[in-house]
């Protein structure tokens, strides 16, 4: 397998993201592109990532498929040895994972690859009433202010006035957030249904790395149903949260 990426930024930030959730998994390359899909330890958790091979420079294979068991923690540290201008060339050789940095001249580092028993985990199907897009800036803004002051996030659909409310609840402070169209905080607004559905907002927390680099991000839930967290990124890259529900 020899794979060739423009901008490892992009790779630095989804693998920093995955590697608080999961400590190790199995990166899949086939003719489609590079997936994953895993859950963590407690089942609050799953990650679903998928970058098409039309998003990288080069794209080889020599079988029709190859699983990468992976540290994350070993792969993030080699991805923050990126630099600004550097493209990442990922390449297979038996047991170990290569990743090539070439800009101002080549660095080579090598990373094991690990034996890892893969739960074949099938797309959770779920109907979603109150569905959301925004930016990420405003994702990553507003998932901030909830957690300096609160260790859950509640998500509530307004709609009458077609808006989407955030509210953290500290011992002594509150913070509200209200996200719509109108006021240009939001990109588009879908309610079904005026649900209001908690989570636990640590793992809204994790994925804050991976939003930095993401072009678009969309919030689906329903009351007290697993919430679904998108992120698109340049070239039709896709990095997909699904938090269970915080139920007192």
């Amino acid at each position: 397998m020899k794979l060739r990426f423009k901008d490892p930024r992009t790779w630095r930030y989804i693998i920093g993201s995955i590697e608080k959730i999961i400590d190790e998994g199995v990166i899949t390359a086939n003719e489609d592109g590079l997936s994953l899909r895993a859950i963590d330890t407690s089942r609050v958790v799953m990650v679903d990532f998928y970058y098409p091979r039309d998003a990288f420079e080069d794209y080889e294979l020599n079988n029709k498929e190859e699983d990468l068991g992976l540290s994350f923690s070993v792969l993030s540290n080699v991805l923050k040895r990126a630099e600004k201008n550097d493209e990442l060339e990922l390449s297979s050789n038996g047991n170990s994972l290569s990743l090539k940095y070439i800009g101002r001249g080549e660095r080579l580092f090598k990373i094991p690859l690990i034996n890892i028993t893969q739960e074949r985990l099938p797309e959770p199907k779920i109907n979603f009433n109150v569905k959301a897009k925004l930016t990420n800036n405003i994702f990553i803004d507003s998932i901030k202010d909830i957690e300096s002051i609160s260790d859950s996030i509640t998500i509530s659909g307004d709609e009458e006035e077609n808006k989407l409310i955030i509210t953290g609840k500290g011992d002594i402070e509150v913070a509200e957030i209200e996200l719509s169209i109108e006021k240009k905080n939001l990109i588009d607004l879908s309610i079904d249904s005026p649900d209001t559905s908690t989570y636990s907002v640590e793992y809204f927390s994790d994925m804050l790395l991976a939003a930095r680099e993401a072009e678009l991000v969309s919030l689906l839930y329903s009351q007290d149903t697993p919430a679904k967290v998108v992120m698109e990124y340049q070239g039709g890259g896709r990095m997909t949260f699904y938090v269970s529900p915080r139920i007192e």
